[in-house]
């Protein structure tokens, strides 16, 4: 393409070329502005439809010049063409002969940043600008982003690109922001929905400056993306139909780490919600994204003010909600691996009638078998013949064998076979365990058939796992793995098959308490996974997984900073499995277990940014699962336990609309659940804890009738839970809480009595946490009951029970002191020391 030449400029040379033509450097002539430089595009005529650009670039030209854009001029070649003039938005070194262009495209590797959310709100106004004089931009990416020198934001290039009456289309990279319906139609420019198009490609672009990733297809988006520095790739066809279909068949992905308050989190939602392949979800324009984004400021500007003003929250009535919340999460692990290791008891019904029709069969073949043996035998013929015959028969039946193990060892769907178990059938192992010894017995001393021998000595070790007999399966498996060893026989899935075998004994002897046979397993276990080979990776990624889950259990106790790394690994290894069968129901929820079980134990270990990102990634799996299945419990209740926190960690920052909103989504959650679930971390005790958050709104607001009838929901089903479960710390932890908080209503009430009652069994349970060991929660069980002693103390001075008093005072120092020997003198426990020894001594004058 030749230089233009135009007049009242010098044109110094070409800067670059594009999909839509090159562009040049300039400046004017005669040096009339010194320094100041310019960009001028001539179009190729094919790749854009000037007149349409034309058009636009007038209509923003009207009146003022719109905030956030680049201003645009129009001078007419020597050569006859209409060339784009504006500012050259770049840091240009004439002596070096270096122009830098300060786009956004230059940084976008560097992204996500701390500033990101500042780019992100320019990039927003400065397209809210321009649709406020209905003008969408239909082209926007990294490159067409450009910065002034003091930080604001220009856009450039709007009406390009994919855009009505374009004769050939070049890949660029808008078209990785560019929605489904854009690249199917992009004559709905004139019609009036390019607005929805910028709504969208506003949200794949600040979704990508805030994680570093495109929002659907990464994989495939991140190798055709410009790299800094690049704004075009060429050798790249721009299939639109093929991309649409990739993008409409794509899920979004999770955001990779929790928001950092509830502020952003809203703000993510209203990307998220822009992010919509339908149109009709997505907020119209930016101008509804900016307002939406205004009146989440306008919330969080309000609840912080009601915060500032705000009364402290009686620290010695209340103080130990919070850590009620943060030991619910630490108890989430025990019930989680528990629940994940322990089989499935229930056979499948299909299975079973096709393992008892084949186990007929089966019979009929022995029988026949014996028979043909007999007449073989009666007949005279010789040992060669009988012997190849009982081979093949041995054979066939082996392989028969096989199937029907796998049918028992195996779920028929895609779930991990080392976690999911069928339960034993009686008649169907008895009848199988009969075929498999008949064989050994029929080829005892017979050294050609030691292969066969081996092969079905394998399977009766499997037999005996899924019988739940993991001692006798293991004495089998040293005699089976020698064996074939011996026969230099080895089948495709041999390696597999042992490992799996070790694998499943160890958890079965796990789950029986049986430890000197998981000590005596555990080697063998790690040498048959060691061994494993020609496996399928999907496969070998689930041995992998458990047997670090397995490591983890086994030193949590001693070890929880070990044990997070090993659950960590497992995690990896089960998103392989999950990126393999996105759509596969138990893996997810597997995932989602062990997720919370690691953000349990990394909360234990005060990796509270781990935790919380933990908690973020487990929160995206179950909503997946709740979408797949409404009615999915375990998602339900995790899902609320997770909302309980939050609501929780706001209404101790005094935020309690933010706090109650999350709380009521809680309680839609665990609506209509069972609320008789003893378990110590089931839907029953979520319950409880969201009656006790919501007696606390319900006290602030003076509806103390209200707040104590909550409680008292909330005590009788955690009475009835530390009943089920007298070891769980967590449920009687909980239970002392809302003692507490109901002795507090009582005395509210002028009910001392009741209020000195309900305060002393709370306490009483307080101590027996201590005793038993309360772990990290001990500095705040200490707190607590310094307070609630020091309340109990107040109300029996104020009855006339001195003696009371002063034993509640002194306890109170005791709990001060014990605290200051701990953790050194603060001036809170320097404070409530003294403030208790001097009431202990002036009740006692």
């Amino acid at each position: 393409m030749a230089q233009p030449q135009i007049d009242g400029y010098e044109i110094l040379g070409l800067v670059g070329e594009g999909a839509c033509g090159s562009i040049y450097i300039a400046r004017e002539a005669n040096d009339a502005n010194p320094g100041t430089w310019y960009a001028v595009r001539v179009f190729n005529a094919l790749a854009v439809n000037r007149p349409l650009i034309e058009n636009i670039t007038g209509r923003l030209t009207n009146g003022s010049y719109p905030d956030g854009v680049v201003p645009i001029e129009w001078k007419q070649s020597q050569q006859g063409s209409n060339c784009m003039i504006m500012p050259m938005l770049a840091d240009v070194d004439e002596e070096q002969g270096t122009i830098a262009p300060r786009s956004l495209q230059e940084t976008i590797a560097d992204y996500p940043k701390e500033n990101a959310w500042d780019t992100i709100e320019k990039i927003a106004n400065a397209l809210a600008s321009m649709h406020g004089r209905r003008i969408p931009h239909g082209n926007l990416k990294p490159g067409n982003v450009f910065f002034e020198t003091n930080g604001d934001v220009l856009l450039t290039d709007f009406a390009m690109g994919h855009m009505p009456g374009v004769g050939m289309l070049p890949f660029t990279d808008a078209l990785l922001y560019a929605p489904p319906e854009q690249l199917r139609d992009p004559e709905g420019y004139l019609s009036g929905k390019g607005y929805g198009w910028d709504t969208y490609a506003f949200a794949v672009l600040a979704f990508r400056m805030l994680t570093g990733k495109f929002p659907r297809c990464e994989a495939t988006f991140k190798k055709v993306a410009p790299g800094p520095g690049e704004h075009h790739v060429t050798g790249i066809q721009a299939d639109v139909i093929k991309l649409a279909e990739r993008l409409e068949h794509r899920e979004l992905e999770n955001w990779p780490e929790e928001a950092h308050d509830d502020r952003e989190r809203k703000r993510r939602e209203v990307i998220q919600l822009c992010l919509s392949l339908n149109p009709e979800d997505r907020l119209t324009d930016l101008n509804e994204v900016l307002q939406a984004w205004r009146d989440i400021d306008e919330e969080a500007r309000v609840a912080g003010e009601k915060a500032n003003l705000r009364k402290k929250v009686n620290v010695s009535r209340f103080g130990m909600v919070s850590a009620m919340l943060l030991a619910g999460a630490g108890a989430t692990g025990c019930v989680i691996l528990s629940g994940m290791l322990n089989f499935e008891k229930s056979s499948r019904k299909n299975d079973v009638a096709a393992l008892d029709q084949r186990i007929e069969e089966l019979i009929q073949e022995r029988d026949q078998a014996a028979k043909s043996e007999a007449e073989a035998i009666a007949h005279g013929k010789d040992a060669a013949n009988r012997e190849n015959k009982l081979r093949d028969q041995l054979l066939a039946l082996g392989v028969t064998n096989d199937r029907l193990l796998a049918w028992m060892l195996r779920d028929k769907n895609t779930d991990l076979p080392e976690l999911r178990k069928t339960g034993p059938d009686k008649t169907a192992a008895e009848a199988m365990e009969r075929e498999l010894r008949h064989f050994l017995k029929l080829t005892e001393g017979e050294d050609q058939f030691q292969p066969i021998r081996a092969r079905i000595i394998l399977q009766l070790s499997e037999l005996e796992i899924h019988q739940q007999k993991p001692s006798e399966a293991d004495t089998l498996l040293d005699k089976a793995i020698p064996a074939l060893q011996k026969s230099g026989v080895e089948e495709p899935d041999q390696s597999y098959r042992i490992a799996r075998a070790r694998l499943i004994c160890l958890i079965q002897a796990l789950d029986q308490n049986n430890k000197p046979l998981a000590s005596a397993l555990l080697p063998k276990a790690r040498t048959a996974i060691k061994n494993l080979k020609s496996a399928d990776p999907t496969e070998t990624q689930r041995i992998n997984a458990t047997m670090e889950i397995i490591d983890g259990r086994l030193v949590e106790a001693t070890d929880p900073a070990k044990a997070l790394e090993h659950f960590l690994s497992a995690i990896k290894n089960l998103e392989g499995i999950h990126k393999t069968l996105p759509d596969n129901i138990e893996i997810r929820s597997d995932l989602a277990r062990n997720i919370l079980h690691s953000s349990a134990l990394a909360e234990s270990l005060d990796r509270v940014d781990d935790a919380v990102r933990l908690r973020g990634e487990a929160a995206n799996h179950l909503r997946w699962l709740l979408d797949k299945n409404p009615q999915f419990e375990f998602a339900k209740v995790k899902l609320a336990e997770i909302e309980i926190m939050a609501a929780e960690a706001d209404m101790l920052a005094g935020l309690d609309s933010a706090g109650e909103r999350k709380l009521a989504k809680a309680e839609e959650l665990l609506e209509g659940l069972d609320p008789t679930d003893t378990s110590p971390t089931g839907c029953s005790m979520q319950i409880a804890v969201t009656k006790g958050l919501r007696a606390v709104l319900l006290r602030d607001r003076g509806q103390t009738g209200a707040a104590a009838k909550n409680l008292d929901v909330a005590i009788a089903i955690t009475d009835k839970i530390v009943a089920a479960n007298p070891k769980a710390s967590e449920p009687l932890y909980r239970l002392a809480g809302f003692q507490w908080q109901r002795s507090s209503l009582a005395g509210d009430a002028g009910d001392s009595d009741t209020e000195l009652k309900l305060g002393t069994q709370a306490a009483e349970m307080m101590q027996q946490l201590l005793e038993d060991g309360a772990g990290k929660r001990d500095n705040e069980l200490r707190r607590s009951l310094a307070y609630l002693y020091g309340n109990l103390g107040h109300t029996a001075s104020a009855r006339g029970k001195k003696k009371d008093a002063v034993s509640f005072y002194n306890n109170a120092s005791k709990m001060w002191q014990s605290l200051i020997d701990k953790n050194g003198a603060r001036n809170e426990f320097t404070e409530g020391l003294k403030w208790s020894k001097e009431r202990a001594r002036e009740v006692a004058r």
